[in-house]
């Protein structure tokens, strides 16, 4: 669920390059995430996200991301209960999406959201059920899911100023993204590293101007937690909110 991170502009990014991130460490374990809203600083809803190394019975390695969350949630504000459960490939010192499947559920248990991805390397597809309708996006080689976000950021080179990637979020939509290093800040007692994530609209981004910017804060001493962000809970219209690991 958190779609924190992700603009609600359904617009196909062209897949002209590929820039990865090098994965030298994946953390495992459970962490806590509690979101609230910027302005009001109304608490909104809590998640708690387990991942940990797995071996398919092809003896593949694979990381395996399950998030389950409650809470007021989206432009209309409702209480929802949420599970994703999401596997990427571990390639080296490379991470390659695979499969996601997200749910979620009302107050009275009726879902009403479903999204499933099949990422497919031989057919370079991403192929997507939602709600029980198809849609297919490229799969560019440096192409990563909402899902492995933090595990790459949590990689970031801090040699690198900048670096270009795709995004495919769970609306979903395909994203070309810049990613800036704005230097470090101490946040909450903790010295981090400063991200910026800048969409490319396209033709749309003459209204980039009245897009809330989208910043990230990872901890500078390894493994690099995931401390702050702050941007939009999904789309525009939704709140502008502040995201922190809690427990």
């Amino acid at each position: 669920m958190k779609k924190a991170i992700w603009l609600a502009l359904a617009l196909c990014a062209s897949v002209a390059w590929a820039e990865t991130v090098t994965i030298n460490h994946i953390e495992e374990g459970t962490k806590g995430l509690r979101a609230k809203d910027k302005a009001s600083g109304q608490p909104l809803w809590q998640s708690s996200v387990k991942t940990r190394r797995i071996t398919s019975e092809q003896e593949e390695p694979f990381l395996l991301t399950l998030d389950t969350g409650a809470g007021t949630y989206g432009k209309d504000k409702k209480s929802v209960k949420w599970e994703t459960e999401s596997y990427v490939r571990i390639k080296g010192q490379t991470i390659v999406p695979y499969q996601v499947k997200q749910t979620i559920k009302d107050k009275s248990g009726r879902t009403v959201f479903l999204l499933e991805k099949s990422y497919d390397p031989k057919t370079k597809k991403v192929y997507c059920q939602v709600n029980g309708e198809s849609k297919t996006f490229d799969f560019p080689d440096d192409l990563i899911d909402k899902e492995m976000f933090g595990t790459v950021l949590a990689n970031w080179p801090l040699d690198k100023k900048s670096l270009t990637m795709h995004l495919l979020t769970h609306e979903p939509t395909l994203y070309k993204i810049e990613l800036k290093y704005l230097g470090n800040e101490t946040v909450n007692g903790v010295e981090c590293y400063k991200l910026q994530m800048i969409p490319d609209l396209g033709a749309l981004n003459i209204f980039g101007a009245f897009v809330p910017k989208t910043y990230f804060w990872y901890a500078v001493a390894a493994p690099h937690d995931f401390v702050r962000y702050e941007g939009l809970e999904s789309g525009l219209g939704t709140p502008y909110i502040v995201l922190e690991a809690g427990e």
